[in-house]
């Protein structure tokens, strides 16, 4: 998937990135987590299969839905920063309104 695909994704995500509510890079992903405070996870298409394993069972274990879109490259220009493989939405309504934007087939329920 590219910016055009889902753009209204993209665009909810930079508003989510100007209200400080994204947070990006793997341990600053999983810290969010385990503190509770994520209430979405957006996995990078060429994420490494172990990655996307190791967080859809952290996700998983701690009922946050996990979005799969776009690329490492891609997700790390909207937070205006090096590519990103993951990233944590901390905002239930920026959170539910991306859900909303990709569709049900990129959305895995992990609750």
């Amino acid at each position: 998937m590219t910016k055009s695909d889902h753009p209204s994704v993209t665009g909810l995500l930079g508003l989510a990135v100007r209200a400080g509510q994204v947070k990006g890079g793997t341990e600053a992903v999983k810290k969010s987590i385990h503190g509770g405070k994520s209430r979405l996870v957006i996995l990078a298409e060429d994420a490494s299969e172990g990655t996307k394993r190791s967080f859809r069972r952290l996700a998983g274990s701690r009922g946050v839905p996990v979005l799969e879109c776009h690329t490492s490259l891609e997700l790390g220009s909207c937070l205006n920063r090096a590519p990103k493989v993951v990233l944590s939405i901390s905002d239930r309504h920026f959170a539910s309104g991306m859900l909303k934007k990709a569709g049900p087939a990129r959305i895995e329920e992990t609750f």
